[in-house]
């Protein structure tokens, strides 16, 4: 059959959306790691979802790659600053960094205090019903349980993924705004 040439639009659709999403950015990151592959490049991508959760790749590593980067964004403003360009400029673009840094910090707190939610829920949910051995429980128990078990994993792979990519960012932010 092949592959369909798509027409590029916005997907309205969330669902869509999100999946669409999903798929094209593990497309990106593969693309990047061809090209640092191929051309010795140091990549780093941030990319924000729908749902504003920021994933990162880096190849070699990604805070290596945004360290640099900030650094020869200190030069080019250092160059800049010293008479070149208007202060009025980088103080918008340090209150704009600022501001990101501070809705970082919001985003991080409420990932915390979901975990947390998610925590206690986790703690409540059914406690006894699966609060037997484990040889006691019917097949259909076992595939229920097993299921449970799946998905909170992949949550908590998730949750984790966000963190990691909040706390780059949040480096990078903090680094900036000093």
């Amino acid at each position: 059959m092949g592959r369909r040439k798509i027409k590029i639009e916005q997907v309205q659709d969330t669902n869509t959306k999100q999946v669409t999403f999903s798929k094209r950015r593990v497309g990106l990151f593969k693309k990047a790691s061809e090209l640092a592959t191929l051309c010795n490049a140091e990549v780093g991508i941030v990319v924000f979802s729908p749902g504003n959760k920021p994933y990162t790749f880096g190849k070699p590593n990604f805070d290596l790659i945004a360290e640099r980067f900030k650094n020869e964004f200190e030069e080019s403003n250092s160059f800049e600053t010293s008479g070149y360009s208007s202060r009025g400029s980088r103080a918008r673009q340090d209150k704009k960094i600022c501001k990101r840094l501070d809705s970082i910090n919001e985003e991080a707190e409420a990932e915390k205090k979901h975990g947390e939610d998610l925590h206690k829920w986790l703690e409540s949910a059914e406690e006894e019903r699966f609060n037997k051995p484990i040889e006691e429980f019917t097949l259909e128990e076992l595939k229920e349980f097993e299921a449970k078990m799946k998905r909170l994993g992949d949550g908590i792979q998730i949750n984790l993924n966000n963190m990691q990519a909040s706390s780059s960012l949040l480096k990078i932010s903090m680094q900036l705004c000093e």
